[in-house]
């Protein structure tokens, strides 16, 4: 079961981009869901390239990818 964090539009602001030593491998691209929520799997935190947004991204809720299929944008299903 895939898991994924949960932020909020300003959550997802602060941190989207580029990170760590090698920005072009290492961007944060977080993926809006249809109710405003975005997401990030949590695989983020264990790649060190990212560990200066650790502190925020290892607080946030999360969920499993089973519970919030229906808010994840038809184009990503395919």
């Amino acid at each position: 079961m895939a898991t994924v964090i949960l932020l909020t539009a300003a959550q997802a602001d602060a941190i989207r981009g580029p990170s760590g030593e090698a920005p072009a491998l290492a961007a944060l691209k977080p993926v809006q869901l249809t109710d405003g929520r975005y997401i990030l799997g949590v695989e983020v935190l264990s790649d060190t390239l990212h560990t200066e947004y650790w502190p925020l991204l290892e607080y946030l809720p999360r969920a499993s990818v089973e519970d919030i299929y229906d808010l994840i944008p038809r184009p990503l299903h395919e």
